[in-house]
């Protein structure tokens, strides 16, 4: 047991060496990290951007007000398909982000109409705004 004693008896000591090259290996690794970031920063790209035509101010609608009926939508008191209401839409949310859309929705249109118009507006971006049913006064 004499060979036990002595084993216990040794003093354990940190050893700095070791932690030192640690330490330094982690400075290099991070400082060689950093200098690709800056590197990459500096490669151009090129985005897809939205296929749309830009369009000149005097273009684009003072108003947009969307009614829906039974038989389809009227765009601007013109009667309008909505392949063709959602490219006009496209246009006019390229030009101006924060427009809003005036929905109307009539008694007879049918709710899957409305819902698809809605969503329609809400995909390209624009801020809905719905107009409440009105009565017509005689």
């Amino acid at each position: 047991m004499a060979f036990l004693r002595a084993k216990d008896e040794e003093d354990i000591q940190f050893q700095m060496a070791p932690m030192i090259d640690v330490v330094f290996l982690l400075l290099i690794f991070f400082l060689v990290a950093t200098s690709f970031i800056s590197a990459e920063s500096q490669i151009g790209t090129d985005l897809p951007r939205k296929d749309v035509r830009r369009v000149e101010p005097e273009d684009l609608p003072k108003q947009f007000m969307v009614v829906v009926t039974k038989s389809g939508i009227v765009v601007n008191k013109r009667r309008m398909k909505k392949a063709a209401f959602r490219d006009k839409l496209l246009v006019l949310v390229a030009y101006d982000e924060e427009i809003y859309v005036f929905v109307d929705m009539r008694d007879d249109a049918r709710h899957g109409d409305v819902i698809e118009i809605l969503d329609m507006v809400r995909e390209v971006g624009a801020k809905v705004t719905v107009v409440p049913p009105y009565e017509e006064v005689d």
